[in-house]
């Protein structure tokens, strides 16, 4: 998921039509990000906008010794990270629809839902380290540098969210077993 050089080269030069094209090829993907790592669609969409403000503000920075989606994503990132540490401390409840998937996989898609449930029970700092290690591929050095720990804090946060996250999947699996059980005798 690439943007030519002249998309990029219009855009550094403040052309705003490049920068058009810019935030259409990769808004989608990077809501997705502030998405997972804010658990928050309102919070994820201001994340969301300042990250592709600043960027856009930023772009000499860009030296292209990168892909250009994984320097986006690290600006993103960094804005999510930054939001989540001014927000007040209280677990906010979101509601989201599940579709069921075109090719009829229920197994598949309720180990998704289950998985999702999970980890919007985690805590903030856990659900993002897990995200940005993950899903996103950051290293424990990265992630401790940008919340501003040490690695091993990174370390432990991940090990702790993981053992938690078995636990809320195995609790959730075995709920859903019980009630088959006393479905089918009922």
């Amino acid at each position: 998921m690439e943007i030519d050089e002249l998309t990029l080269a219009g855009a550094k030069r403040g052309d705003m039509h490049a920068c058009e094209k810019i935030y259409r090829k990769f808004h989608k993907q990077a809501f997705t990000v502030a998405a997972r790592i804010c658990n928050n669609r309102e919070l994820a969409q201001d994340v969301t906008q300042e990250a592709f403000i600043s960027a856009f503000k930023r772009m000499h920075q860009y030296r292209g010794d990168a892909p250009f989606w994984a320097w986006l994503r690290r600006v993103i990132v960094n804005h999510a990270v930054s939001a989540l540490r001014k927000q007040p401390r209280h677990d906010a409840v979101e509601l989201e629809d599940y579709m069921s998937p075109a090719n009829g996989d229920q197994t598949g898609m309720g180990q998704c839902m289950d998985l999702d449930q999970a980890l919007q029970q985690l805590d903030d700092e856990d659900r993002m380290v897990v995200w940005l290690h993950d899903v996103e591929g950051y290293k424990h050095l990265e992630i401790a540098k940008l919340v501003g720990k040490t690695e091993s804090y990174s370390k432990t946060r991940l090990n702790r969210a993981r053992a938690r996250l078995r636990t809320l999947i195995s609790d959730s699996e075995t709920a859903i077993a019980q009630n088959a059980t006393l479905n089918a005798t009922a």
